[in-house]
């Protein structure tokens, strides 16, 4: 039997996923909506890891993908640009391959992600820089599905800007983010998505409230791993910088809303 090797990474799983030859192993207590939203994806959409039940320990095993994971820092700018263009492109695929995967996938808990109830497309959820695999810098496939959930696309889409941007609370970011132009960034994204200028606009305007949600979804689901878990996570700033975000997006939300709207983006 292969041995098991830690993956590093992650919000809700750190320290709990293993790569075991070519699977990778996810924590036993994992929601079987997890899979069972993967499996319904993966019937038509190329970019999701393909699943194949439980180990003896009740761990769900999940493809491994080869690949490299996003970076949000490139060489260059033209790299960069290539890179979020493809971006873009691959959630397009799968938004466009999920309309009608949308409707049957039974309801569940996760539809409150996208609080509207629109079942529009499938949402990823999370599909930012450490969730998607590139092969020759083009985006290939979108991993860790644990808040996919039907939705509509300007709501994806406003997760994946603010995490690819970042559009986050500058105390929040590293020094080689704050060289970053979030705005240039999120153009190449949706033109990689072919984004209509209505879709632009509805996605930005979701900004605050995207980012509102799924910081109580992740606090939510830290605290549900215990007591102990959750004092470490606060202790370590967790609970901080999901409040400084929150904060500059609510404050931000309008002005970052009439900037786009005013720059022809």
């Amino acid at each position: 039997m292969d041995k098991e090797i830690p993956i590093s990474g992650g919000r809700l799983n750190r320290g709990r996923l293993v790569r075991q030859g070519d699977f990778v192993l996810r924590p036993a207590d994992e929601d079987v909506e997890v899979e069972n939203v993967m499996i319904e994806v993966g019937k038509v959409f190329r970019g999701v890891p393909k699943t194949f039940g439980r180990d003896s320990f009740g761990r769900v095993k999940v493809e491994w993908i080869e690949g490299e994971i996003g970076e949000l820092v490139d060489e260059d700018m033209g790299k960069s640009r290539a890179r979020l263009l493809s971006v873009g492109a691959l959630i397009r695929e799968l938004h466009d391959s999920t309309e009608s995967t949308a409707l049957e996938i039974v309801s569940t808990f996760r539809d409150s992600l996208d609080p509207s109830g629109v079942r529009e497309i499938v949402c990823h959820g999370d599909a930012g820089p450490g969730n998607t695999v590139f092969r020759g810098g083009i985006a290939f496939a979108l991993i860790d599905w644990e808040m996919a959930s039907p939705g509509r696309r300007s709501w994806d889409l406003a997760t994946a800007l603010r995490y690819w941007g970042p559009f986050r609370n500058p105390e929040n970011k590293k020094p080689a983010e704050l060289m970053l132009d979030p705005w240039q960034r999120a153009v190449w994204i949706l033109d990689g998505y072919s984004a209509s200028n209505v879709l632009r606009l509805e996605t930005v305007g979701l900004f605050a409230l995207n980012q509102k949600v799924q910081a109580e979804y992740v606090i939510d689901r830290i605290k549900a791993r215990g007591e102990a878990v959750y004092t470490e996570w606060v202790e370590n700033g967790g609970i901080r910088r999901l409040e400084l975000d929150d904060a500059w997006l609510g404050g931000e939300s309008e002005r970052l809303l009439k900037a786009w709207s005013g720059s022809g983006k």
